[in-house]
């Protein structure tokens, strides 16, 4: 049998408040003893255990569903809401703010409710009625009667400007209605998203040292505002505020880590985050820092061990190439890899993508002069400065920068592509050979410029063929009387 007469329950109120009214309608007294008159245990039931809810459910008449969704289960050291473990702060259900205006209208003492909104630490006003909450004379009762003490209601608090654009997700997701970013967000927690919305935030807002704990409640929802319209954007959003969060860091030394870099957003994904997973955040931030920092393979960055290096300092791109810093140095100037007016301090805090630098240095110890180049691809002197000039032949060192005059050489393995081309040519039928010619003797004889040729060759315009017995330039055969006549045609 349930009890009856019974109470109208509103979904956006906290069982608690609710098993409070519905006693002092029955027993004139608090929700204790109509718990206790119902045989259920106090303790249990203002902990949210699910059998002491679902009890008092039945015995009021109210669906399971509804009382489950409105009760907050409390443990030794956390707890959960909807079945999403969260922090004993970031959902309280004690009545420690309320909204005067929203209590008002509410009636008699007896028939104020305490809103599960409010419960929220990132929640610092009414979206009803755009005021700010006022603190509770009595923080630690768990129904708003024992709360207020008494006294009476404070006075209302103009908050401005409009609600933040978390407030509105937080009571959809509430109500189980539509969210923002649901595509993105759907599957995190409340307290995934908020609390990382508030660091970010937080961090952009206050800087990287900052105390949320010390942040004035008008304050925390500036920041957790920031960092959601941020956090609510996706992961390529979030890894353009972690660059700028980077960027601005005071760190300047060259072994500065994470959290110099990071500050408390890496300190809290890193230590302070083990009791309740952060969600998604922290794997963001671990690709961002290996993204952008030289972790030694072996090393574990929040929680994870990398394997595999990604990125050099100079100190240990030294080592890997064997080359000494401050020639190495010079040498990354030469190659554009370092700005030619960076200083030692700048050029010791840069990183260098492994896959991209260390190729190209290795190339550089192999690489070959410019005098010597004639001789490696079977070419004249003359050609190979004309094939230099037109851009076939590319130096390691960029022609714009400092340098490249004095150090024109060329990686071993560009110059084995450049043969590789010649020698996919079709083989020269020895029936043939007196047909064709080298293509240095069809440019003495008027068939055209040696760029031009050796260019339209490698396009598949002009018909050649590779002599077995040579190599290289000198070993590509051309039909001087058809390229004779293809020029004085045109």
């Amino acid at each position: 049998m349930t009890l009856w007469p019974r109470l109208p329950f509103h979904a956006d109120e906290t069982l608690l408040s609710y098993a409070d009214r519905l006693s002092i309608l029955h027993t004139g007294r608090g929700m204790d003893r109509l718990v206790r008159d119902l045989g259920i245990n106090t303790e249990h039931f203002t902990a949210g255990r699910g059998e002491a809810v679902l009890a008092f459910a039945e015995a009021v008449g109210l669906p399971v569903n509804d009382a489950e969704r409105a009760s907050v289960r409390v443990f030794q050291r956390g707890a959960s809401f909807r079945r999403e473990a969260i922090s004993k702060t970031f959902l309280s259900p004690r009545a420690a703010r309320y909204c005067p205006s929203c209590l008002e209208e509410d009636g008699n003492h007896a028939d104020r409710q305490f809103r599960l909104i409010w419960g929220f630490r990132h929640v610092a006003r009414c979206d009803r009625h755009s005021t700010w909450l006022l603190a509770a004379a009595c923080k630690d009762e768990i129904n708003l009667r024992l709360a207020l003490g008494g006294e009476r209601l404070g006075s209302p608090r103009a908050a401005t400007p409009e609600p933040p654009e978390y407030l509105t997700w937080l009571r959809a997701r509430l109500s189980g209605g539509a969210c923002l970013g649901s595509s993105w967000m759907r599957g995190q927690t409340l307290e995934q998203v908020l609390a990382a919305s508030e660091m970010l935030g937080g961090i952009l807002q206050h800087g990287h040292k900052v105390a949320l704990t010390k942040l004035s409640p008008e304050q925390i929802e500036e920041a957790t505002d920031i960092g959601f319209s941020i956090y609510s954007e996706g992961p390529e959003a979030i890894e353009e505020a972690l660059d700028t969060i980077r960027v601005t860091s005071p760190a300047t030394a060259v072994q500065a880590g994470p959290l110099a870099y990071y500050g408390k957003l890496f300190d809290w994904l890193d230590r302070r985050s083990n009791a309740i997973d952060p969600g998604p955040i922290r794997d963001i931030l671990r690709d961002h820092i290996v993204k952008h920092s030289a972790i030694e393979p072996g090393t574990r960055v929040l929680g994870v061990e990398i394997t595999e290096r990604r990125f050099h300092t100079l100190y240990s791109l030294s080592t890997a190439v064997g080359i000494e810093r401050p020639r190495l140095s010079r040498l990354l100037k030469k190659l554009g890899r370092i700005p030619s007016s960076a200083t030692e301090v700048e050029t010791g805090n840069m990183v260098f993508e492994v896959d991209k630098t260390v190729p190209l240095i290795e190339a550089f110890k192999t690489a070959i002069p410019l005098h010597d180049v004639p001789e490696y691809l079977g070419a004249s002197q003359r050609q190979v400065e004309i094939l230099y000039r037109v851009g076939v032949l590319l130096p390691l060192v960029p022609r714009p920068e400092r340098g490249a005059v004095r150090n024109v050489v060329f990686g071993r393995s560009h110059l084995d592509d450049f043969l590789k081309r010649i020698s996919d040519l079709p083989a020269l039928d020895d029936a043939a050979v007196g047909n064709y010619h080298p293509i240095s003797y069809a440019c003495q004889r008027g068939a055209g410029r040696f760029e031009d040729i050796f260019g339209d060759i490698l396009e598949g315009q002009t018909l050649a063929f590779r002599h077995s017995e040579k190599s290289g330039v000198s070993a590509i055969y051309v039909d001087v009387r058809s390229l004779v006549s293809i020029r004085k045609s045109a």
